[in-house]
């Protein structure tokens, strides 16, 4: 991209050389003297030494054929440039999905979810842009020290003179370029707490709206878009200011410098007209450059953010192991596990607990007991802080958990729907091969779906709209039911996936679960105590600690605090 940029100022450098004979002639002269053009006499010099005869024909037919070599490299910078600009952009985001994906479950629980929507769509655009003023700068740039270098063959005085100029004047610019920098900082900022606001605004509208709260919630949104407004604002009219001032600014300059040197240096007006030529292309050059730089400036904050936020998905990238697993074969096993978000929490504290294959094992507890986070080590998840969790006697350290995490399907009691049709939903966009459409309709006949679809008009192409707002509460519970088994796992994980279902529904998704024993090994965390009557083992806990184990009627006899809220459900 530097060398096009170099080889097109040049060229034009040479076009705009020929005009200095085409003044000769003009003014009646004889022949074409090199004197005048300073160390640019090589190009009259070497035109003359192939046999040319320099004239008003040949010098025009020499600066066409400059400026018409100049386009085609243009139109080849131009095509490398959309071809860099592309891969920098894709490359950008297949990195950072890509470290997205890797990012761990920990930290991504107590990280800010409006940062990371910003940054991996507003925040990347922004920067995609940020590359393109920035490379624009750095043309521009080089081409106006090409020009530059035109003026000093040319005239060294006179090219002296407007560098020096033009040193002073940017010292004024300077300032300007500071306070967009430090605006875009604030602005990157304040999108990114807009993003976070919006993606609250719309997960709760139905409680905002039905509280009443909405306004209230809207004006936070509003006072954070006037922050953005601000922020903008001001980069505008720094961008204006720098637009408006800088022309006058420079033009002033070079007219004192002609007046200096014609004046009292002497200098030729012919050399001078030539290498104001020059020192006008170099003058666009640098209005582009810095409307470039100060609009490079204006998303540098975007920049700046992105750096931070791939930092940060680096250093909490999921530790992974090398060994795999095809299937789960046997237990896991939990040996003396402890942990906390931070040490001092003690969500969990020296647990210890096995797990066959194709058995079914419920946690209950009251909120807080330490349930979901057990089953969220057990899923793989997060890790321990202290001891280990033992996958077939291999320990999580050694895992490869992308192998393990495969065989494991999950369920939670707010579905994940995606706005799809029924198929792509339970398949995950599973291509539709024989096999995987019979695999399909055995996992729809499992979770006692298959009639339902079939009396739609368009059966599995059905829309299922955003967040299932077709379906209801059961009928989501059985498409999430569906695509783990579907998905042919040997772990599935119920976490309250029935406890926001009417009793009839609860207890039609209850009788899918029972099929499905002794197939699968599940783990269920429950509030109502009905969906773990057939467990194989429940597992009370309190405060982060098993405080009783066995089967439901064992637990019943053997755990005071177990039997109360049995009665309390009047089970």
């Amino acid at each position: 991209m530097l060398g096009l940029s170099i080889l097109i100022g040049v060229l034009d450098g040479l076009g705009l050389a020929m005009f200095l004979p085409l003044l000769q002639m003009a003014d009646g002269s004889s022949g074409v003297s090199s004197e005048e053009m300073g160390s640019m006499s090589f190009i009259v010099d070497g035109i003359v030494n192939l046999g040319i005869e320099l004239n008003i024909k040949t010098a025009l037919l020499f600066m066409f054929g400059f400026f018409t070599l100049k386009g085609i490299v243009y139109y080849a910078s131009l095509k490398f440039n959309v071809r860099i600009l592309q891969f920098f952009v894709s490359s950008m985001r297949i990195k950072l999905t890509d470290l997205f994906t890797r990012y761990s479950f920990r930290s991504f629980v107590s990280s800010d979810v409006g940062r990371i929507q910003n940054a991996m769509t507003g925040e990347v655009a922004r920067v995609s842009n940020a590359y393109s003023y920035f490379a624009s700068s750095v043309q521009n740039l080089i081409m106006v020290m090409v020009y530059l270098s035109f003026v000093f063959l040319v005239d060294w005085k006179f090219a002296l003179l407007v560098c020096v100029g033009g040193g002073l004047s940017n010292l004024f610019f300077s300032r300007l370029f500071k306070k967009t920098k430090e605006q875009s900082v604030a602005l990157s900022k304040n999108n990114s707490g807009f993003q976070g606001l919006i993606i609250q605004y719309i997960a709760n509208f139905k409680y905002l709206k039905a509280t009443g709260f909405i306004k209230s919630y809207a004006q936070r949104l509003k006072e954070k878009i006037k922050d953005v407004e601000g922020n903008n604002t001001q980069i505008g009219f720094l961008g204006a200011k720098i637009s408006a001032l800088r022309e006058p600014i420079l033009i002033g300059i070079v007219c004192i410098v002609i007046l200096i040197q014609v004046e009292f240096l002497g200098g030729q007006l012919a050399s001078i007209m030539i290498s104001l030529l020059f020192f006008y292309r170099a003058l666009s050059a640098l209005m582009i450059f810095q409307d470039s730089y100060n609009n490079y400036l204006s998303v540098s904050g975007s920049l700046e953010n992105i750096i931070d936020f791939e930092q940060e998905l680096k250093n909490n990238i999921e530790i992974r192991g090398e060994v795999a697993i095809s299937r789960f074969e046997k237990e896991i096993k939990v040996e003396n596990i402890d942990f906390g978000y931070k040490e001092v929490d003690g969500i969990l504290k020296q647990l210890n607990l096995t797990i066959p294959k194709n058995k079914t094992i419920a946690f209950v507890g009251e909120s807080g007991s330490g349930k979901t986070t057990l089953v969220n080590l057990l899923g793989g998840l997060l890790r321990p802080n202290k001891g280990e969790v033992f996958i077939d006697n291999i320990p999580f350290k050694e895992l490869n958990m992308d192998t393990y995490q495969s065989r494991i399907g999950y369920i939670t009691q707010e579905p994940v729907i995606f706005n799809d049709t029924i198929y792509n939903n339970i398949t995950l966009w599973a291509a539709p091969t024989q096999e995987n459409i019979l695999r399909y309709e055995n996992a729809l006949q499992q979770a006692s779906l298959l009639q339902y679809i079939s009396e739609l008009p368009q059966q599995g192409e059905t829309l299922l709209g955003n967040n299932g707002v077709n379906l209801s509460g059961g009928q989501k519970q059985r498409v999430s039911i569906a695509r783990e088994l579907f998905k042919d796992i040997d772990i599935l994980i119920l976490d309250e996936a029935t406890s926001a279902l009417d009793s009839e529904t609860e207890k039609e998704i209850q009788t899918n679960i029972d099929q499905i024993k002794g197939d699968y090994t599940i783990l269920i965390i429950a509030h109502r105590l009905s969906t773990i009557r057939n467990a194989d083992k429940v597992y009370m806990m309190d405060k982060g600690e098993v405080i009783g184990e066995g089967s439901f009627e064992e637990l019943y006899k053997s755990s005071e605090k177990f039997k109360r809220m049995v009665e309390l459900q009047e089970l």
